[in-house]
């Protein structure tokens, strides 16, 4: 494969066990956007002496509401496109001689809004739904589920029993309860015992989206409610970032709930905008990237170090086996006009 690339990034289209359908029509005209994205990372430092390099870079792909197109990829190495065995996540992946070198890839994404507003089919989960989504009633280490988990998760649904009740109950519960804040040190690991000794040190949690969304998931699947974790990059609404932006990113979740299928929320966005608090309840705007979802990813071929908490937009570097940050990840995008 040669080191410059044209890619139909259809053809690499994972095919999710998931699909996230809405149940209706909206009343509303869905939005769009349509950008052209340039991502690119440069590595440098890499000790001396050392023997290898191995870099797992997150593909995004196309989902219900993401089409990827016109994908195109300048790698300093040969490289190919694998997918982890859990979560489905598409990975390139590449090693070479240790030596300082960039990596660029730029495509087309068009969003749309994600919308769940026909959500009065719905019914408990049984034993068989458990067994299906295992996987998504799974704490992960970081987002656990202890006896403080039960207890607040008890407290936050209080005595109700209709799943989608539950749901918003533990969604308000984690608004109510966490302040988005990244000045107290461990925030953005989406580590749920900090949050929960914060909370019971000073009533309140504080952290940015990852630990809104950890918090969230540990409360749902204390009531047996699937969830699933989401990785992306945040596209300021209407504007462009022509020039190449250092660092960044933005996640969200989804719950499952039988017949009305997976419900998106973003708590953190919420959280900073009070006037959408029920629009993020069963919706996503339109100005995002999905990278990745899941937790504890081992990804394809398997790192040497230990499942990586959630994947993207950075890329996950080994230098001899251990893992390497030396590297400096942008993204640049700008609005599409006149072409679709």
């Amino acid at each position: 494969m040669s080191k410059k690339m044209l890619l139909n990034a259809a053809a690499f289209v994972v095919v999710s066990s998931l699909l996230f359908a809405a149940s209706a029509a909206p009343a509303q005209p869905v939005k769009t956007r349509k950008s052209e994205i340039t991502y690119a990372f440069e590595v440098t430092g890499i000790p001396e002496g050392a023997r290898s390099v191995r870099v797992w870079v997150p593909f995004p792909t196309d989902t219900a509401e993401q089409r990827i197109y016109d994908m195109r990829v300048n790698s300093p190495f040969p490289f190919e496109i694998n997918y982890d065995k859990v979560w489905g996540n598409a990975i390139i992946y590449f090693k070479g001689e240790p030596r300082d070198f960039t990596f660029e890839m730029k495509f087309r994404v068009e969003r749309r809004e994600a919308r769940s507003e026909d959500l009065g089919k719905i019914r408990n989960a049984t034993a068989a739904d458990r067994r299906l989504f295992a996987k998504y009633l799974a704490p992960s280490r970081l987002a656990v589920r202890d006896e403080r988990v039960e207890r607040l998760s008890r407290m936050a649904v209080d005595g109700r029993s209709d799943p989608l009740e539950k749901a918003r109950a533990i969604y308000d519960f984690v608004l109510e309860k966490m302040d988005y804040d990244k000045k107290t040190p461990g925030w953005g690991r989406g580590d749920v015992k900090r949050v929960c000794l914060s909370i019971g040190a000073r009533g309140k949690g504080t952290g940015n989206c990852t630990d809104f969304h950890s918090f969230f998931s540990s409360l749902m699947q204390a009531q047996g409610i699937p969830v699933v974790f989401e990785m992306g990059y945040p596209l300021a609404p209407g504007g462009e970032q022509r020039e190449p932006k250092e660092g960044g990113y933005h996640c969200w979740a989804r719950f499952y709930i039988p017949e009305a299928g997976w419900v998106p929320v973003d708590i953190s966005e919420a959280d900073k905008d009070p006037s959408r608090r029920d629009y993020f309840f069963g919706s996503l705007c339109e100005n995002r990237i999905r990278f990745s979802r899941g937790r504890d990813i081992v990804l394809m071929p398997p790192q040497d170090g230990e499942p990586l908490n959630y994947f993207g937009p950075d890329p996950y570097i080994e230098v001899d086996g251990k893992p390497f940050n030396g590297f400096k990840r942008t993204i640049a995008y700008t609005n599409e006009r006149e072409r679709l």
